[in-house]
């Protein structure tokens, strides 16, 4: 008698995304984000919740053509910022709940400043069911490149992984106030309602900012800051490659996210995440 088994059967899709790895691996794993680009033309997110870390969930909510509402969930299984996440993937609903639990594995590979993004969706049932996720997967990373190039043509947030503020940790805050106005032309402003923090400006740009050193042994000095997508995520690869995170990241209201690590060499630099506008 002859018997046959039918195999799962997988798909694989790539793009390469015009920006930095870190920042494509954020939008990949932040729910404002997700909002964004999950779901091809005739799909869109209603709500995403994620829970980044191994064993962690998520949950992405979206309204699709022809099924209506269908909300896919599923658990972290691997998690390497910014270079590779491993997760199960569920449908809850009928008729898509009847493919059951599969397997997404997504990397994400520097390509000269650029973003390799390479998915392998495991497990199906059928080639029908892939052929499904096929299209649905295409159309997500359609929506993402979309995502990039309006960010890249000056539609979108301040540009990542670049220097973006400057900031003097002066022993003597009023003698430095007078050295760089003098010295440039610059005017002084309070910022907040502490008025802990000056702000440096030129005419009615911001050029940096002036604090009390918190170290009372430390000399006076610059530090400068780079934006990044997340702060969280920075921080924790700046320790994996062997940083030093002077500060742990901070909320600033109305103005971002903020850590100050010092690399191997023991230079010391801050990470600037833009608060959402």
């Amino acid at each position: 008698m002859n018997t046959s088994t039918t195999q799962p059967v997988g798909l694989e899709v790539k793009r390469l995304i015009k920006a930095p790895r870190e920042r494509v691996f954020a939008a990949w794993t932040t729910p404002d984000d997700i909002m964004k680009w999950f779901g091809p033309e005739s799909c869109h997110a209603l709500s995403a919740k994620v829970d980044l870390r191994v064993g962690g969930e998520y949950r992405i909510r979206s309204m699709t053509d022809p099924y209506g509402e269908l909300e896919v969930i599923g658990e972290f299984r691997v998690v390497t910022p910014p270079s590779k996440l491993v997760y199960t993937w569920k449908w809850k609903e009928a008729p898509m709940n009847a493919i059951g639990e599969t397997l997404v594995t997504v990397d994400f590979s520097e390509v000269n400043g650029w973003t390799e993004v390479r998915l392998r969706h495991e497990g199906f049932p059928s080639a029908e069911a892939r052929d499904q996720h096929t299209h649905g997967w295409t159309g997500c990373l359609d929506k993402l490149e979309k995502t990039f190039d309006a960010t890249a043509s000056g539609s979108g947030c301040a540009a990542t992984n670049e220097f973006a503020w400057n900031e003097l940790l002066s022993q003597d805050v009023a003698g430095s106030a007078a050295y760089y106005t003098k010295l440039f032309g610059w005017q002084t402003e309070k910022f907040g309602p502490n008025a802990d923090y000056t702000l440096f400006k030129a005419g009615t740009s911001q050029v940096g900012g002036l604090m009390k050193m918190m170290n009372p042994s430390a000399l006076s000095q610059w530090l400068a800051y780079v934006s990044v997508a997340s702060c969280d995520l920075s921080v924790k690869s700046a320790k994996d490659l062997g940083g030093t995170i002077c500060l742990e990241p901070t909320d600033i209201p109305t103005v971002g996210r903020i850590a100050v690590v010092t690399d191997p060499q023991g230079a010391m630099f801050g990470l600037f995440q833009p608060a959402k506008k």
